[in-house]
């Protein structure tokens, strides 16, 4: 078994790839440099919000702010990424709650939402997650999600939601679900899932409405449950002291190219959704569509799963603020 290296090391060697990165040109040292990383790999769909970011920084702040990307996984371990964040390693970070949740446990609230970002700004619902991530210590610039939502693939078939007998990896919210519709949780890193799947040792896991093909995972899985369930939870993050430290015109610029953001991320989505499960039946994928009454149970079945641990796991902090649960609610759908 391979040693892995600790949290310290690893952040260690984000540090050491920062100072190898932090030489600038004169014409560079008048901007302000914003070190991001991502949890994906670069060429992911997911990581595309964070390039779409960095030009339009460069278009609408170019003079003043330049975003420069350090990597992804390579770099950091996504579980540390979050740290690295909020400790002033890195500055801008494009992460996933599902990574960072134990930092910010109200910010899976996000998966439980019907709306798209930027309908979620108008609702109300942006002010209360800027307000929850400024209390675990970052900024919260801009959701990029874009309308993406998970779904579950699988190597057996079904016929019904009854995942008795199923063993499925999902992500920590996830969990509650597959438990209510009868299956085993298994909770494994992404990186495992292929040779999981090829051992048997999982039936099938939960993932994004794309993308499964970057890791080859429909080798080893043949079959999509055609209902998408929850919302993505991926986010432009800003170290809290990096944003307060930026000039006045900096920020309303970044707060601008944040709005812009959600809106190309969305359109580039749905390019990519429309398009996803054409693709997947190209790659010899099946898709298992429940009946109309199957098909609710399903979703309600999910949602009150998911929810339901939600408020569980975050019990003490409503109980001291008994109507964020509810604003959360009101303002996501």
């Amino acid at each position: 078994m391979i040693a892995q290296p600790s949290p310290g090391l690893r952040i260690l060697c984000v540090a050491t790839v920062i100072a190898l990165g932090l030489a600038a040109t004169p014409a560079q040292a008048q901007k302000i440099v914003l070190k991001g990383i991502t949890p994906w790999s670069a060429d992911y769909d997911l990581s595309k919000a964070f390039f779409m970011f960095e030009e339009l920084v460069e278009e609408k702040l170019g003079d003043k702010v330049e975003i420069r990307y350090l990597g992804g996984p390579e770099v950091s371990d996504p579980n540390d990424q979050f740290s690295a964040l909020k400790n002033g390693v890195v500055d801008v970070l494009l992460g996933a709650a599902a990574y960072y949740r134990s930092d910010v446990p109200l910010s899976a609230a996000v998966q439980f939402t019907s709306l798209l970002p930027s309908e979620l700004r108008t609702s109300g619902y942006f002010d209360l997650m800027q307000q929850i991530h400024k209390e675990g210590g970052v900024y919260y610039l801009a959701n990029t999600s874009g309308g993406n939502k998970f779904r579950l693939y699988l190597n057996k078939e079904i016929s019904k939601p009854d995942f008795s007998g199923l063993r499925l990896r999902g992500s920590p919210v996830q969990l509650p679900m597959i438990r209510a519709l009868g299956g085993t949780p298994i909770s494994i890193s992404p990186g495992d899932v292929y040779t999981a799947l090829e051992r048997h040792v999982i039936d099938g896991y939960g993932w994004t409405y794309s993308g499964i093909d970057t890791f080859g995972w429909n080798e080893v899985s043949k079959y999509v449950v055609n209902h998408p369930f929850y919302s993505l939870d991926g986010a432009i993050l800003i170290n809290q002291k990096v944003w307060d430290s930026l000039p006045q015109d900096v920020q309303a610029g970044l707060n601008e190219v944040g709005v812009e953001l959600e809106k190309r991320v969305e359109k580039s989505m749905g390019e990519i959704l429309s398009n996803e499960d054409q693709r997947l039946e190209k790659l010899g994928m099946k898709f298992i569509t429940f009946s109309e009454a199957d098909a609710n149970y399903f979703q309600e079945t999910a949602l009150k799963a998911g929810w339901d641990e939600f408020l569980r796991m975050n019990a003490k902090t409503f109980e001291k603020d008994p109507a964020l649960a509810e604003k959360l609610q009101q303002t996501a759908n």
